[in-house]
C-alpha cells in the first residue's frame, strides 16, 4: 500500500485512570498500569545517548472523553500514553524529568468534565492536556492556577477560552478548504457542492465553511444526507451533487460514508476536484476503495512517503495497544494525539527558564511554539478574535494514480483569507 501519513510512558511512568465520582464520593484512581502498557514497557530500549529522566516527575493531568456511545475518543488517551512512553525512553523526558500522566477520562457531560477537574486540580498536576471534552472546566483550572492545552476547539467558546489549542478545529480547517478551492493561489473554482449528513458535528462544521465560501465568491449547494445511508443513498447524495453542476465537491462523512460516496463518485464519472477530511485517508477506506480514491484531496493531511516520525509513533502505538505497528493507522486523532504531547514537549524542550506548566504556556502564548509535526509555526492568540487558537494554515493531499501526493506543492492553505470577523 502506498504511504500515507499526516499532519495532528517509560521509565518512571504512572498513568492513572479517573472514573467519573458518583453524588457525595471523591472521584478514586488505579494507578497500575493498564496491562498493555506494563507488558510493553520493559520491551522498550532507549535509542538514544539522551540520559534517562530522574527526579520529580512532571505532571500532566489529561482529560478525554470515553466510554460514552457516541462521544468515544480512546484514541487520545493510546496516543498520549505512547508519546509519552516515547518522550521517558528517547527523548530524556520532560526538562530531564519522567513524564507521568493522570488521565481521567469524562462521559460527555458537563458533571464529569467538572469531576475530572476537580480531581486534577486536588493532584496538583504541573498542566492540564484536553483530548477530546465537549464541556471543559476552564474555571476550575484558572482557579487551580493550572494552565490548559487541547487539541481541538469543538465549540465557539473554545476559540475565546483560556487555553491553547495547538491545532485548527472546525473553523480553521472548513475555511482553509474554502480558501483551497476558491483562491486563484489554489484551485479558484466558484461552484461548490456540499454533501452533508445531517448531524450536530456536521451542523457546527458548516457554520465555519458556508460564510466562509461566501467570501471566497462562490456558488454552493447543501445536500443533506442522513448519518449513515446505504449504498443507493450515498448515490443518489452523489448524483444531486452532480445536479448542481459544480465545480468542486465537498463531503461531510467518515468511515462507511468515505466508501460509499468515493464509489459513487467513481461508478457515477464524476471527476471534479472532491474534497474530505482526513477521516476518509484510513487504512480501512483505502482498501476498500482502492482507485476511486483518485481525485480527491484531504484538509490537514500533507501526503508523500512516511516520515520516520509516523514509523515512531505506530511503534510505540502498537506497544501500548498489543498490536502490531502495521495495524495502527497513521490518520484520525491517535496520530494528532501523539502530535500535541510532542508539541508540548517540542516548546518545553526550549524552555529558556526552569521547566514547568506556566513556563510551557507563557512559551506558547508568547509564539515561541512550533508543532511538532511540520515545525509550523504556533501563533497563538495572534487573531484577537480567536485568542486560543495557535494554528491557522493546513497541509493538503491529493491522491493520484501513484498514491497520495502533498496538493498544492506542499503550501500550508491559511484560513484567514476568507474568515471575517
Amino acid at each position: 500500500m502506498m504511504a500515507r501519513w499526516s499532519l495532528v510512558l517509560v521509565a518512571g511512568l504512572t498513568v492513572a485512570s479517573c472514573v467519573e465520582p458518583k453524588p457525595g464520593f471523591e472521584a478514586s484512581a488505579d494507578t497500575s498500569l493498564p496491562t498493555a502498557l506494563a507488558s510493553s514497557s520493559s520491551a522498550v530500549a532507549t535509542a538514544t545517548t539522551m540520559p534517562a529522566p530522574t527526579g520529580e516527575p512532571f505532571v500532566i493531568g489529561v482529560v478525554n472523553s470515553e466510554g460514552n456511545p457516541g462521544v468515544d475518543f480512546p484514541d487520545f488517551s493510546i496516543a498520549f500514553r505512547a508519546a509519552a512512553e516515547y518522550i521517558n525512553s528517547e527523548l530524556g523526558g520532560f526538562g530531564g524529568r519522567p513524564l507521568e500522566l493522570v488521565v481521567c477520562a469524562t462521559q460527555a457531560s458537563p458533571e464529569s468534565s467538572q469531576a475530572c477537574a476537580q480531581d486534577l486540580a486536588a493532584r496538583g498536576v504541573d498542566m492540564a492536556m484536553i483530548g477530546l471534552d465537549l464541556f471543559v472546566a476552564y474555571g476550575t483550572f484558572e482557579s487551580a492556577g493550572i494552565p490548559v492545552i487541547g487539541a481541538v476547539p469543538v465549540f465557539a467558546g473554545d476559540y475565546s477560552a483560556n487555553a491553547v489549542y495547538i491545532t485548527a478545529g472546525n473553523l480553521v480547517v472548513q475555511a482553509a478548504t474554502a480558501n483551497a478551492i476558491v483562491s486563484e493561489k489554489y484551485l479558484g473554482l466558484k461552484r461548490v457542492a456540499v454533501i452533508a449528513a445531517d448531524s450536530a458535528a456536521t451542523a457546527d462544521a458548516l457554520t465555519y465553511l458556508e460564510p466562509a465560501l461566501r467570501a471566497g465568491g462562490a456558488e454552493f449547494a447543501i445536500i443533506k444526507g442522513g448519518e449513515t445511508e446505504s449504498d443507493a443513498g450515498y448515490r443518489s447524495l452523489m448524483q444531486q451533487a452532480a445536479a448542481f453542476d459544480p465545480t468542486a465537491i465537498i463531503v461531510f462523512y467518515s468511515q462507511a460514508g468515505c466508501v460509499g460516496l468515493m464509489r459513487a463518485r467513481a461508478d457515477l464519472g464524476i471527476d471534479v476536484p472532491s474534497f474530505a477530511s482526513t477521516a476518509c485517508l484510513g487504512d480501512s477506506v483505502i482498501d476498500a476503495v482502492g482507485d476511486a480514491a483518485v481525485g480527491w484531496y484531504f484538509a490537514g493531511a500533507s501526503g508523500g512517503p512516511e516520515s520516520d516520525d509516523s514509523r515512531t509513533m505506530r511503534k510505540y502505538v502498537a506497544e501500548v495497544t498489543g498490536n502490531r505497528p502495521e495495524q495502527i493507522d497513521r490518520y484520525g486523532f491517535t496520530s494528532l494525539g501523539w502530535d500535541q504531547l510532542l508539541t508540548i514537549w517540542k516548546v518545553a524542550a526550549n524552555l529558556d527558564a526552569p521547566i514547568g506548566g506556566e513556563a510551557i504556556n507563557d512559551a506558547f502564548r508568547s509564539g515561541r511554539g512550533r508543532f511538532w509535526a511540520s515545525d509550523a509555526p504556533l501563533k497563538c492568540g495572534s487573531v484577537p478574535a480567536l485568542p486560543s487558537v495557535c494554528l491557522f494554515e493546513i497541509p493538503f493531499a491529493f491522491y493520484t494514480a501513484n498514491g497520495i501526493e502533498p496538493a498544492f506543492g506542499g503550501a500550508q492553505v491559511s484560513a484567514l483569507d476568507v474568515l471575517e470577523f
